[in-house]
């Protein structure tokens, strides 16, 4: 099958949707199906295709956003270029996983050229558009949102989520399109390791960090920094559990706009020293850094689906984590960590149950790992391709009748 995947946002911008879109590209490669993407241009862009021997990658020109320079929109005069790769390509499918300028433009051609379009709701944008345009009032933005948001569901053969909250979130926007929740899966290999190679690999990579963190319990957390991410919350929780643990350190691992406010935070608490921040890191690293961590935590309220958690728990390292939203669906089982209400004392009191009870580390541990096993990458990837399968019967049905 011949795919096609289509996002304003990809590497090297560093959020969830790429790490979504990689995970069902390698699976989908694997069973023998061609990935083509259609994505921006950005200034890192060679390097990283490069460093990263990327193939079937198609950039095209894009400027920055003036609310949020990190991501980028392609030009619309890019779009008779693009419209030549999709004419060589030839897809079955397009899958777009973005709601903004690329979704309109290749829409447009989708429909002239009767091909399925897919749709995957990423980004609880409701949630999320204030942080980036802070001058709207919030039920402005908000109707705004979901306007925009409806008219572009209503344009594709189906739209999937994450989560059952996410999709009771789109029934709110009264979407005609069938809404179909598929979590993205963890790819378990990715995040695996014997204790051989896991010592080995831990020296390699975290041989800076070895005597900072030498004899203490690391609490970790993984992602964007970003104000939406609520870290300072997180930073708030350890200023007070050092006050009876003397033997902790926080690792934050990432980058974004909120990290020079963050770095400036902890100094403020007279924490610099305890909290650490890594700056990116690589994901082919990132299992180290879950392994070697004796608790992830995790305080973002707008998560679509949160696969760092995820990502924590398939390397056994328990989880405690605000239960709203994406976090809400993938902890609901309660197996593998701790999901609380946004109190900043039940959660300082979960983390201090797995910092000190032996037993229940143990058992939330165990936990985690058999829980990650539920959503392994190639049951997800079963599904999208039924998904697809079904898309291309409707579709040369619907063309049979009509000719």
């Amino acid at each position: 099958m011949n795919i096609v995947y289509v996002s304003d946002q990809y590497w090297p911008s560093v959020s969830g949707v790429p790490v979504s879109m990689d995970s069902f590209k390698d699976n989908f490669t694997q069973r023998g199906h061609k990935i083509s993407l259609i994505v921006p241009d950005y200034p890192e862009a060679v390097v990283w295709d490069k460093e990263h021997n990327s193939k079937n990658i198609f950039r095209f020109r894009s400027r920055s956003i003036f609310f949020n320079k990190e991501n980028r929109l392609v030009y619309k005069s890019e779009k008779k270029k693009i419209y030549e790769r999709l004419d060589l390509i030839r897809p079955d499918i397009i899958h777009i996983h973005t709601e903004f300028a690329l979704a309109k433009l290749v829409i447009k051609y989708a429909k002239k050229n009767n091909i399925p379009l897919v749709l995957t709701a990423h980004t609880n944008w409701e949630e999320l558009i204030n942080e980036y345009i802070k001058f709207i009032p919030h039920r402005v933005a908000r109707f705004y949102c979901r306007s925009i948001l409806r008219r572009i569901f209503n344009k594709v053969d189906v739209v999937i989520v994450p989560t059952t909250l996410m999709e009771s979130r789109l029934n709110q926007y009264y979407i005609q399109s069938p809404i179909q929740v598929i979590p993205t899966g963890i790819n378990v290999s990715h995040f695996s390791r014997n204790d051989e190679e896991m010592e080995l690999t831990h020296n390699l990579i975290l041989e800076s960090l070895s005597e900072r963190i030498k004899d203490h319990k690391t609490l970790l957390y993984v992602g964007r920094l970003g104000k939406e991410k609520n870290i300072k919350f997180l930073i708030d929780a350890f200023s007070q559990l050092v006050k009876s643990n003397s033997d902790i350190k926080l690792i934050i691992v990432g980058d974004g706009p909120a990290k020079s406010e963050l770095e400036n935070y902890t100094k403020q608490l007279s924490l610099d020293g305890r909290v650490i921040f890594t700056g990116y890191v690589q994901r082919n690293m990132l299992a180290d850094f879950y392994s070697m961590a004796h608790i992830f935590i995790f305080a973002s309220k707008v998560e679509s689906q949160g696969l760092v958690i995820l990502e924590s728990m398939t390397c056994g390292t328990p989880v405690v984590a605000i239960g709203e939203m994406g976090t809400r669906a993938l902890m609901a089982s309660g197996d593998g960590g701790f999901m609380v209400d946004d109190d900043l004392d039940l959660f300082i009191e979960k983390v201090e149950l797995l910092l000190n009870d032996t037993q229940i580390h143990k058992i939330k541990s165990a936990e985690a790992l058999k829980e990650s096993k539920n959503w392994g990458s190639d049951i997800m990837t079963s599904k999208v391709l039924t998904l697809y399968e079904d898309l291309l019967t409707e579709k040369r049905i619907l063309h049979e009748i009509r000719h």
